[in-house]
């Protein structure tokens, strides 16, 4: 581009200009070369100097132009320059280049076109590990905006952009799974504001890509960059999204159409991945712009959690989101955390009376799989010990919703825990010790239980079975 013989922009502009003129003309064997270096010119390389003159605006026109005629004049290029646009997307950071009125034009042109630009925007995205964080959010920002004008590609869009935040989330957490600690302790006093530590509680007291290049995470510099790429394309889909669900979109049908598409991906693709920690806070924030989209949210965790066709780590996964999205979530209302914990203990209920009788002592144990049986039941237990630990608070009636001889509680929880805690099932043996401690710590300052008996109990039976397996039930919530 800065070579004395390079052409300048004034003149392409008149070779750009003629060549629109006579495009009938270049279906021939000899210009075949001519085209494909005209659409082999790097006009990205154009130094910023130059772009400040005139000449680059008439050459972004007629470049522009050319392409699009070419492309209606002559189909067998259409690939060639769908690809070449979607190529430069990580290198576009702005409007000055018409990537996209280029691109409009031709799916309007040849609306058939659709079906081919998923695969080209599927293998242009750039390599999670190796791209820069600009690199993966202009990406991701152009290959959002085509949907402006594509509404068609939606589904296939945020699909990858989905994919793509998932490879980092995975990565990130196996790296920091790995990590010894003087590389924690690094980390940590390197930039402590870099990571948001997203346990609840302490508040309260693999996938290889054939085509890329294989990057070995090993120190604490390489994991701050895919903290920064994770935290950045999340970022930028909240933005981009913001303006998506306001009340006039919700009602016109285009806010429900994509959190449709959202919620679709969360069950295909977010919900059986292991190991992330923040992909889903997407879908957390977007569905409280709306009380209705919460609603939606919320019947979409209870609607896996409880779906026998499901498997049993996909239900295990819906519990622990839905006990931390009600636990976190700040515009949730009283209505909603009540329905919640009463839908909740309306199946734990339910349970305990077909299924108790199952239940046997240790010592005579003669059933398949033991305790391990019951593993959604002991989830679904910790779920509402989890609520309850950060919601009680709503959970507890008016004045005036209070007769006689009535709990002060919703859903008479005080009641449903007094009895659930010395049940067969003995819940508090099973469940995460984190949450049984809070819980327990709770409820008796609130008198709704007394938890610290059975806790000492199964701690004694602990000692005493040592040699025993008992099963990792249900795992942390959140």
């Amino acid at each position: 581009m800065g070579h004395n013989e390079a052409i300048s922009l004034s003149n392409f502009s008149i070779v750009l200009k003629n060549l629109i003129v006579n495009v009938s003309k270049l279906d021939t064997a000899s210009s075949s070369a001519l085209i494909t270096a005209v659409l082999h010119y790097k006009w990205l390389d154009i130094p910023p100097a130059s772009r400040k003159k005139p000449d680059f605006m008439v050459f972004l026109e007629f470049y522009a132009q050319f392409l699009g005629v070419l492309v209606s004049s002559f189909p067998k290029y259409l690939h060639e320059v769908i690809k070449k646009l979607i190529k430069e997307f990580p290198d576009i950071a702005d409007d000055t280049y018409p990537h996209h009125t280029i691109l409009r034009k031709i799916i309007n042109f040849t609306p058939t076109c659709i079906s081919s630009i998923p695969p080209v925007l599927a293998k242009n995205l750039p390599h999670h590990l190796s791209a820069s964080t600009n690199e993966i959010t202009n990406y991701m920002r152009n290959a959002m905006k085509v949907i402006s004008y594509c509404p068609d590609l939606q589904f296939s869009i945020w699909q990858l952009v989905v994919e793509c935040c998932i490879k980092l989330d995975v990565e990130l957490q196996n790296e920091l799974d790995n990590l010894d600690d003087d590389s924690i302790e690094e980390l940590i006093n390197g930039d402590a504001n870099e990571f948001e530590e997203n346990s609840d509680f302490e508040n309260l007291d693999d996938e290889d890509d054939e085509d890329g290049e294989v990057y070995t995470m090993t120190s604490t510099k390489n994991i701050k960059k895919m903290v920064s790429k994770l935290d950045s394309a999340l970022e930028l889909l909240l933005q981009m999204t913001s303006s998506s669900f306001t009340r006039e979109e919700i009602e016109n049908g285009n806010g429900v159409t994509l959190f449709n598409t959202l919620t679709s991906l969360f069950r295909s693709h977010i919900l059986p991945t292991h190991f992330t920690k923040s992909i889903q806070f997407l879908l957390f924030h977007i569905s409280q712009y709306q009380p209705e989209l919460a609603d939606a949210y919320l019947v979409l965790l209870i609607d896996v959690a409880f779906n026998p066709n499901e498997t049993t780590e996909k239900r295990l996964k819906a519990l622990q989101y839905l006990s931390s999205y009600i636990a976190r979530a700040k515009n949730l209302t009283k209505h909603q955390i009540v329905f919640i914990a009463s839908y909740l203990i309306g199946w734990l209920n339910k349970y305990i009376t077909e299924r108790e009788h199952e239940v046997f002592d240790f010592d005579n144990e003669n059933s398949s799989g033991g305790m391990e049986r019951f593993k959604l039941f002991y989830a679904t237990f910790q779920a509402l010990l989890y609520i309850f630990c950060f919601r009680h608070k709503h959970l507890i009636k008016s004045a005036d919703d209070i007769a006689n001889g009535d709990s002060e509680w919703e859903c008479d929880i005080d009641r449903f825990f007094q009895r659930v805690i010395i049940a067969k099932f003995n819940p508090l043996k099973y469940c995460d010790e984190t949450v049984v401690f809070i819980f327990a710590k709770i409820a008796t300052k609130l008198n709704v239980c007394y938890c610290y008996s059975i806790i000492e109990h199964n701690k004694r039976e602990r000692m005493l079975q040592s040699n025993s397996t008992l099963p990792s039930a249900v795992g942390n919530s959140g």
